[in-house]
């Protein structure tokens, strides 16, 4: 099957207009969706699968409650394994812990990809026009993962020719 590139993007949100967030140790669920080309994301389980095999590239940004020294990590999941974290940690003089990152994977058609918080907590703002959470993904070019080899000294995979 030959998919357009750019045919599947998704950006979801998960924000609030109280207050309240995601305690530790939680599969994140339940986003409210912006954009599902290819409608490969699934909001109630969190969950995109991919419906192809490709390289894909995937971002998010989250912002967490802070004390001093605390810690906040998410982890991408792969299939049901991490794959990926993202650690932030902030000093005495901080409110708030940001996370802010993306990354490249080869996804084989119908792996799934997943964001898990295992350490701190999504804090949602009462401010409407502050991110809680923003996740978001796309196709950047439709091969087979055997066509892909990884370099080792940047961790970056280049397209056989």
């Amino acid at each position: 099957m030959s998919i357009l590139v750019g045919a599947i993007q998704f950006s979801t949100r998960k924000y609030s207009h109280g207050t309240g967030g995601i305690p530790s140790n939680t599969a994140i669920t339940l986003y409210q969706i912006e954009e599902n080309q290819g409608v490969a994301f699934n909001f109630e389980t969190g969950e995109f699968t991919a419906p192809v095999a490709g390289l894909y590239r995937f971002g998010v940004s989250a912002t967490g409650t802070a004390s001093a020294h605390s810690h906040m990590t998410i982890f991408i999941m792969k299939n049901g394994r991490s794959a990926l974290r993202f650690v932030a940690t902030t000093d005495a003089n901080r409110l708030y812990t940001t996370i802010i990152g993306s990354w490249e994977m080869i996804l084989f058609e119908g792996d799934k990809i997943l964001l898990f918080l295992e350490q701190g907590t999504i804090q949602f703002q009462q401010l409407d026009h502050l991110d809680s959470l923003h996740f978001y993904g796309k196709m950047e070019t439709q091969k087979t993962p055997y066509e892909y080899v990884y370099n080792s000294l940047t961790a970056q995979p280049y397209l056989l020719k």
